[in-house]
């Protein structure tokens, strides 16, 4: 352990540097996951650098906190191909840091496995490597990896013989700031939370607008990310001014979704905190990465699932659902990212079969905007079903995943890992 001058004096420290992206395109998805861990890492003492473009610099630290909870900025990119990333990390690294790093974090979905074993090969006084994944679609040579979906299984990684896995439910993270509202009290008089993530979800997010239905007594918030286009979003929430409000900043977030009494998100980081909170949720589940989220809701019965690639959760159904169902039409993207996004999306749909958390609505018999609409208007009559719901997000999601990761990078080595022959034939210039 080195001893360094921190922003806290002279201190014992380690230093984690991240290798994430944020941005209109990307979502704030990677980045909110990355603060989360970053965050517990300084209260034991680390120094953190986060490595990336696009990153919201205003949310690199907790106000009014005791610890001084304070991110390093490092401007970084973006490159067009992942082999040059890869490789300008690694400069980077010596450079900057003459690799003196206590662990690389990297959360990005554009690397490939050759990326991750350029860093085994070429990152010298052997850095230990985290990867965060919630993909698993491709081998990703390191000494550690953290999947946080709920109930994903660590088979893909075992596979590989990655030495430390951190996979499920236990590694789920969760913000501070959501953890420390959990013991809120539940009021269905709470508000009715739209939020389907970061970037421009316009698109999506009025289809889901546009099927709630006047006259309810919950006021409706729709919470965006400041980079998501707004005219639309601002034409439907002045139809009706004085019931309808706008939240673009992310930390008044956590406080309005702990004030809700239901939430229609998207799948992923959103969820997980709702699932934490304990809040009735319908799941729209419609971008690439969350897949496993389709599988959390079918096997805990955690929220109603509209799933743009499975089949309606039959445990579920009640004579209200049952009549509500009929078409939702498929118009969040064209013909040619269906597909992929049906393949991504399939992890998320067994997690809600298995545990029965969610209804699932499929692509092609999917439902009419009624179904949102009846579940909505309905919300309030149905207080067994949420008790259960709830129960059973809270029981999934504790919000002490960020705690047992830490744990581990706390005490985690170098150890090598299996590279290909090949990788070992190639030099840094000939990669």
């Amino acid at each position: 352990m080195r001893i360094e001058l921190n922003r806290r004096g002279l201190a014992p420290g380690k230093t984690a540097v991240f290798r994430v992206d944020a941005g209109p395109g990307i979502g704030l998805g990677h980045f909110m996951r990355c603060r989360t861990l970053a965050l517990e890492l300084i209260k034991r003492n680390w120094v953190v650098f986060f490595v990336g473009s696009g990153l919201p610099g205003e949310m690199l630290e907790i106000r009014h906190s005791r610890v001084n909870e304070i991110i390093n900025l490092v401007e970084f990119g973006p490159h067009k191909m992942s082999a040059n990333d890869s490789n300008a990390l690694v400069v980077l690294l010596a450079d900057s840091f003459g690799f003196n790093v206590d662990c690389l974090i990297i959360d990005t979905y554009s690397y490939a496995r050759e990326d991750y074993a350029f860093l085994q090969r070429f990152c010298a006084d052997r850095v230990p490597v985290l990867v965060i994944d919630d993909l698993a679609n491709r081998d990703t040579p390191a000494q550690a990896v953290l999947n946080p979906n709920p109930l994903f299984s660590s088979e893909p990684y075992r596979r590989q013989k990655i030495p430390n896995i951190l996979c499920g439910e236990d590694y789920t993270l969760i913000r501070p700031e959501v953890v420390g509202l959990r013991g809120r009290e539940y009021s269905e008089d709470g508000l009715i939370m739209v939020t389907l993530g970061g970037g421009d979800v316009v698109e999506p997010l009025l289809k889901v607008l546009r099927a709630i239905p006047g006259g309810l007594p919950n006021r409706v918030c729709v919470s965006v990310s400041a980079n998501c286009p707004l005219d639309l979003i601002n034409d439907w929430i002045n139809l009706d001014p004085t019931r309808r409000f706008l939240n673009v900043d992310s930390e008044r977030f956590p406080e309005l979704l702990a004030s809700s009494a239901f939430a229609i998100t998207g799948g992923g980081t959103t969820l997980w905190e709702v699932y934490c909170l304990g809040i009735p949720s319908l799941c729209l589940v419609w971008v690439d990465n969350q897949r496993q989220t389709s599988v959390v809701i079918k096997q805990q019965a955690t929220s109603f699932l509209i799933d743009l690639a499975e089949q309606i959760n039959l445990e579920l159904r009640s004579d209200f659902v049952e009549n509500g169902i009929r078409t939702l039409k498929n118009e969040f993207a064209p013909a040619s990212e269906i597909r992929r996004r049906e393949l991504e999306n399939h992890s998320v749909s067994e997690v809600i079969r298995r545990d029965k958390t969610s209804l699932l609505v499929d692509n092609d018999s999917s439902a009419e905007s009624d179904f949102i609409g009846g579940i909505l208007k309905e919300f309030r009559n149905m207080p067994e079903q949420w008790l259960d719901m709830m129960r059973k997000q809270r029981a999934l999601i504790d919000g002490n995943g960020v705690v047992r990761c830490a744990d581990v990078l706390d005490s985690m080595v170098w150890q090598p890992v299996d590279l290909l022959d090949a990788d070992w034939r190639k030099n840094i210039e000939n990669w």
